[in-house]
């Protein structure tokens, strides 16, 4: 027994002097959290470039989707991702304001954070990478405009269709797309909830029915994530008549899915907006590792591709 107690006092002071070496046999690794704010076919690349970057930084990556589209949830999940001793967050935010005290306690316990996709710029996160969303609400109107012009219809009565409206990249967005087309007939919110956002599609065209609706735009996908097809009303407002090819009205969404590609490609006067997710998240964990290990990462806010489909 007395041989068995001076072989570990041993080994304690083996640790004690030198102790980066036993620390390293020991040591966890790093974990960072990737938070989109929801998880479907929009973003299921980026899903798979942040879960192979485990292998890519011998790190950990966590794939965390809050329980709903709502900035109470957000808050609850970063709050355990904290609690589980994450070292970094890569969140695209529900909600600015609403998550903003989160992230900066988040920082405060030592945690590093970035955000991508939907940034939350009053916040203490040390970077934002995604989208220029005021760029890419003018390109929405722009490519809008030609579609109603191919369609010959005049670029007016249009359906403006959103996700949750404290999103900074919402706002961004049709801040830039109404000072190019201004003449909207409605502007609906569906919080990021599928089957809200489809009702409301359905609703505001069943009751616009004698109106002319020339077009219409999706700032977010949650409303046709199933697939614009699948919502009748849209399929028969983008579908040309048999007599007349140019009855068809206009309609961009953003973000792409195969179900939304194959809707665009089949209709005369549709057009999807591409960001690319892919380069936003394995950019984000690049920067978030440097931030972790105190190195420079660049720029403060870094703007990834957009690009138009058809």
């Amino acid at each position: 027994m007395r041989f068995r107690a001076l072989t570990v006092g041993l080994l304690a002071a083996g640790c004690l002097f030198g102790n980066v070496s036993c620390l390293q046999g020991t040591k966890e690794k790093t974990t960072i959290a990737v938070v989109p704010k929801v998880d479907d076919a929009s973003v299921a690349a980026a899903k798979a470039v942040a879960l192979a970057a485990s292998d890519t930084y011998d790190i950990q990556v966590r794939w965390d989707v809050s329980r709903n589209p709502t900035a109470e949830s957000q808050i609850e999940l970063i709050e355990k991702l904290v609690s589980a001793g994450v070292d970094g967050i890569l969140i695209s935010c529900i909600d600015a304001d609403g998550v903003r005290a989160a992230i900066d306690k988040a920082v405060q316990a030592g945690v590093k954070v970035g955000t991508f996709d939907s940034d939350c710029p009053e916040s203490s996160r040390s970077f934002y990478i995604g989208s220029d969303n005021e760029a890419a609400g003018t390109l929405a109107a722009t490519t809008l405009q030609s579609l109603c012009d191919e369609a010959g219809r005049p670029a007016t009565g249009i359906g403006l269709f959103g996700g949750v409206a404290g999103d900074t990249a919402m706002q961004a967005r049709l801040k830039n797309f109404l000072t190019v087309v201004p003449d909207t007939a409605a502007l609906v919110w569906s919080g990021d909830v599928v089957s809200t956002g489809a009702t409301q599609v359905t609703d505001f065209l069943t009751e616009n029915a004698t109106l002319p609706v020339n077009g219409v735009v999706f700032l977010s996908s949650s409303a046709v994530v199933n697939g614009p097809g699948s919502i009748e009303r849209l399929d028969s407002l983008c579908r040309p008549t048999t007599d007349n090819e140019g009855a068809a009205a206009a309609a961009v969404f953003f973000d792409t899915s195969d179900e939304i590609i194959s809707f665009v490609q089949a209709r005369p006067h549709c057009a999807a907006i591409r960001q690319d997710f892919e380069s936003m998240v394995t950019g984000g964990i690049d920067r978030l590792m440097k931030a972790i290990r105190n190195e420079s990462f660049g720029e403060t806010i870094t703007y990834t591709p957009v690009e138009t489909i058809r």
